[in-house]
Order: C-alpha cells, then sequence, then structure tokens
C-alpha cells in the first residue's frame, strides 16, 4: 500500500514488531524502521513490582530514547506491549510447548493487554500513553490449541496469539480497541501527530 501522508517531519518506528509496522503501512504513514537494541529485560527487573501501564510505556519509551539520540531530527515511535494474567506477564513464548502451554492457562479466562506508545525528538520525549483491553478467551481444547499454535506460530506474540488474523477465533469477547491488542494504541498516536503538526491529509 503506498504512503498518501507525508510527515513534515522524519518518522522512525523504534521497533521490529511486524504488527506495529503493518498498522502505520495501512493508516498510510511514510516512515523508516530503526529497532532499538535495548536489553529489556534489564528495564523489567527494574520496574517489577510498578503498575504494568507504567511498566510498558519505561518499556516503550527506553527503546524511543535510545533510537532517538541516533536521529535527533527525527521524531521517534516507541511501543511495547504486555499480556497479563492474574498479575502474571505473559512474555513472547518463544517456543512450540510455551505457547500451548501458555494458552492452556489463558483458555477459559479474562486476561488483560497492555499496550504504551510514546514520542521522542532528539532523546527527548514528547508524549507517553497507555491503553489495555480486556481479552475473554474460549474455552479451548487442547488439540484446538496445538492446532493453532500449529498454523500460526505465535511464539513471537505476546500472549501466543496473533488476534490480527486466526487468533481472533480464540476469543469470546475484547473490552477495548484491537489496535490495543496488536500492539500500539493507532488512534491516540495519529491524534497527537496531528495536534504536533507532524502530519495532516493535505498534500
Amino acid at each position: 500500500m503506498p504512503s498518501i501522508i507525508m510527515p513534515k517531519k522524519d518518522l522512525v518506528l523504534a521497533s521490529g514488531s511486524e504488527s506495529r509496522k503493518i498498522m502505520l503501512t495501512e493508516a498510510g504513514l511514510d516512515f523508516s524502521v530503526k529497532p532499538s537494541s535495548v536489553d529489556e529485560s534489564v528495564i523489567k527487573e527494574e520496574m517489577e513490582g510498578q503498575p504494568f501501564d507504567q511498566q510498558v510505556i519505561a518499556l516503550a519509551c527506553a527503546k524511543a530514547k535510545e533510537v532517538s539520540q541516533n536521529f535527533p531530527e527525527a521524531i521517534v515511535i516507541g511501543g511495547d506491549q504486555m499480556c497479563i494474567y492474574n498479575n502474571e506477564v505473559f512474555d513472547k513464548p518463544g517456543t512450540r510447548e510455551k505457547a500451548i502451554s501458555n494458552l492452556l492457562k489463558l483458555s477459559g479466562t479474562s486476561h488483560f493487554q497492555y499496550s504504551g506508545i510514546c514520542l521522542y525528538k532528539s532523546g527527548q520525549s514528547l508524549w507517553e500513553h497507555c491503553e489495555y483491553a480486556e481479552m475473554v478467551m474460549h474455552e479451548l481444547k487442547q488439540s484446538e490449541i496445538e492446532n493453532y499454535v500449529d498454523i500460526e506460530n505465535p511464539i513471537n506474540a505476546a500472549g501466543a496469539y496473533k488476534f490480527e488474523s486466526l487468533g481472533c477465533n480464540l476469543f469470546k469477547s475484547v473490552i477495548g480497541s484491537s489496535y490495543t491488542v496488536r500492539g500500539m494504541p493507532l488512534l491516540p498516536l495519529l491524534n497527537k501527530l496531528r495536534e504536533l503538526g507532524i502530519i495532516d491529509l493535505n498534500k
């Protein structure tokens, strides 16, 4: 899909997330991707015990700040996502076995997807925001879970599912934005970029 919105300043996405890249592309933005090299485990350890909205924003900001220092003239978008069930963080599973285990725990329950977003310029924060969505999963048979994991291989997805595709079939209901579930509160981001005068629909 060709970009239709040319920002007034260079936009950089400080994330290797394919889902965030797709959302920005679908919104018609012209941007580049420069994933950060931040060690997320260090930040998670430092932030352990803090409210989840603060944790996910801290992770997003750390990524954006690092990339922003390397591209000081650009507006850098940072994002992060955390899947939470019963106050436990469900990180990206990494393996088929862990993905199946995570989905067995989430089956028939209600859990939350927290999504943090921020904008940085010259290493300084311009804006930070967090949203969450409540996810109600069907009671799933183990065979359904195994089949799903084998088809989509969601080992790099928070919560072990890809809601933007086949994973939506796992859910009974969602309270919140589908953009938030996919890893980025897109409308608040677009609103802020418009408010800052960085994007509009004029040629």
